[in-house]
């Protein structure tokens, strides 16, 4: 899950999500002048849905013109005190997940659904909007929020990077996939840990990494482990980096936190990786995941 700043009809996506009305010719897709989308969205009003789009469903057209190549019609709720609509926005999240995953889609941005005209407030329209997508069954790999004022970019970003939400995208993955990644741990070698570097003639020297631990750090990537929060703020700010030291006593969001610090830290600063192998960050960040599962799954590896 990541939380973008910006105008959801520019989004490079397999799919995008058009919040629309029940009339099907409303939203920000419509504002743009795509005339392929409003012709499709015509259509369906003068055949499926002639009685409009209820709340809550949803429904695919072309994209058009659009980066994307579907676009994905929901209808959201308008925010209500006295009546709790929130079914009604999680079901938007869901069925637009849904129908991107049986189109085949791979990735999909989201507006924040109602936050708009809907008047819904942006802190409960994000954790409704987060809980209904990580309960969710997919194939789609990336889901993306595009929010277009910074109050609701805020509201996105605590609720996608809160320690609950990591968690809870950790524990989203079946036990043999935590079990596979633990399994290459335990194979890691000494000549797994020890670290040569290269230096092409003019060029800078590189680090080579043993095919052993790419593996793990594929599976740590393929876990979830690496999340979407402020990486550079939270290694300068926190004790745990860059040792490691707490975080067997820190919520594994940390641990993930720490993970991501390193290895997207790699892209940028090649060796960041044999630091963590050099100072212990890495094998404190095995141990808390391998401690977090254990509880999770009541003992057994």
């Amino acid at each position: 899950m990541l939380v973008v700043h910006g105008d959801i009809t520019t989004q490079h996506a397999d799919a995008i999500v058009n919040a629309t009305d029940p009339s099907l010719l409303g939203g920000a897709v419509h504002r743009r002048g795509d005339p392929a989308v409003l012709a499709e969205c015509r259509a369906l009003r003068a055949s499926a849905y002639r009685n409009g789009l209820p709340f809550g469903r949803a429904v695919a057209t072309t994209g058009g013109e659009l980066r994307a190549r579907w676009v994905i019609h929901t209808a959201g709720p308008v925010w209500s005190a006295g009546e709790d609509r929130s079914a009604l926005l999680a079901s938007c999240y869901r069925e637009s997940l849904r129908i991107a995953g049986e189109l085949g889609a791979g990735s999909v941005a989201f507006p924040a659904i109602s936050t708009g005209a809907g008047g819904w407030p942006p802190g409960d329209a994000a954790a409704i909007a987060v809980r209904a997508l990580r309960a969710a069954p997919t194939g789609v790999e990336e889901v993306r929020f595009v929010t277009f004022t910074p109050e609701v970019r805020t509201a996105f970003t605590e609720v996608v990077t809160s320690d609950e939400n990591i968690a809870a995208g950790l524990a989203a993955h079946p036990a043999q996939r935590w079990r596979r990644l633990f399994a290459a741990v335990d194979a890691l070698t000494p000549a797994d840990r020890a670290v040569t570097w290269e230096t092409p003639e003019h060029q800078l020297p590189y680090p080579r990494y043993t095919e052993g631990f790419w593996q793990v750090v594929r599976l740590l990537a393929e876990l979830d482990v690496v999340v979407p929060f402020d990486w550079g703020t939270w290694s300068r700010d926190t004790p745990l980096h860059p040792e490691g030291r707490g975080l067997a006593g820190a919520p594994v969001a940390d641990a993930a936190r720490l993970a991501t610090a390193y290895i997207r830290g790699e892209r940028f600063c090649e060796g960041t990786l044999e630091s963590g192998l050099g100072n212990g960050a890495l094998d404190a960040i095995f141990d808390r995941l391998r401690r977090w599962f254990t509880e999770e799954h009541g003992g057994g590896r």
